[in-house]
């Protein structure tokens, strides 16, 4: 087994994988469908004012294989420190289930923030990324009914929670001992969430001595996916957060 994409925390294939430049030009949802049931739950002032196909989320490399749609506020402007003035918005990507993709390492405080993990549908992922959300609070929840995010709506997960009946069934088969270098430790585990073929992980990493060594974290991404894989047969993808003492990246990987 070959992990082939390397990111922090969350297994998200809702399906038996198939490679995304097979079949996910082939089956795209139809933008007109996607755009109109968005805009059924969309707060009066709110408008979409951009969508296309063929995108990357903000922040991620990957695949350019995305649906995209961004809607905005045409009541409240922001004004940046910059300069400049803005509208409240949220930015969605939707994604196939075995898309896999990595996010650009990111301080815990940082004025520049990648898409997220909105949720997992039958049918696809989706991450989004907002500016002036909180004017429009709900709208993640909103968004998620709208798309048919059921599978797992991750706005509603409280980040570093743990699902306890998940971590028994690892910690059960992998027991607390070892060291990175053996792969998954369940102590290290800040938050957790799934639902059959899809997981969410938070994972804390030391990082002591490891810069130095290229491609370290790429090897324990794999040994911690690998023995995710290995010891929950159930999971097809894991969306993986990748956690230090002041900086984070997400990744997607999938079973293959």
């Amino acid at each position: 087994m070959r992990i082939l994409a390397v990111s922090i925390a969350l297994l998200l294939a809702l399906a038996p994988s198939v490679r995304a430049e097979n079949t996910w030009r082939d089956t795209l949802p139809d933008l007109a469908s996607v755009v109109h049931g968005v805009k059924e739950v969309l707060p009066p002032t709110w408008r979409v004012v951009e969508s296309d196909t063929g995108r990357v989320p903000i922040g991620w490399k990957g695949e350019d294989v995305g649906v995209y749609l961004m809607v905005e506020d045409t009541r409240t402007r922001f004004f940046h420190p910059s300069g400049f003035h803005y509208y409240s918005f949220y930015r969605v990507w939707l994604l196939p289930p075995d898309w896999e993709g990595e996010m650009r390492a990111m301080d815990y405080v940082s004025d520049s923030a990648p898409a997220y993990l909105l949720g997992a549908g039958e049918d696809f992922v989706a991450l989004y990324h907002t500016a002036g959300g909180n004017v429009w609070e709900q709208g993640p929840y909103a968004l998620c009914r709208a798309l048919g995010l059921d599978t797992i709506c991750f706005t509603s997960l409280n980040r570093r929670v743990v699902d306890l009946e998940i971590e028994t069934q690892l910690s059960r088969r992998l027991g607390r001992g070892g060291s990175d270098d053996d792969g998954l430790m369940p102590s290290r585990i800040i938050g957790l969430a799934g639902d059959g073929p899809s997981l969410y992980m938070e994972y804390v990493f030391t990082g002591a001595g490891d810069e130095s060594r290229t491609g370290w974290l790429e090897d324990l991404t794999d040994a911690i996916a690998g023995d995710i894989f290995m010891h929950l047969p159930e999971v097809e993808s894991v969306y993986l957060r990748r956690c230090t003492s002041d900086s984070y990246t997400d990744t997607i990987v999938t079973r293959n």
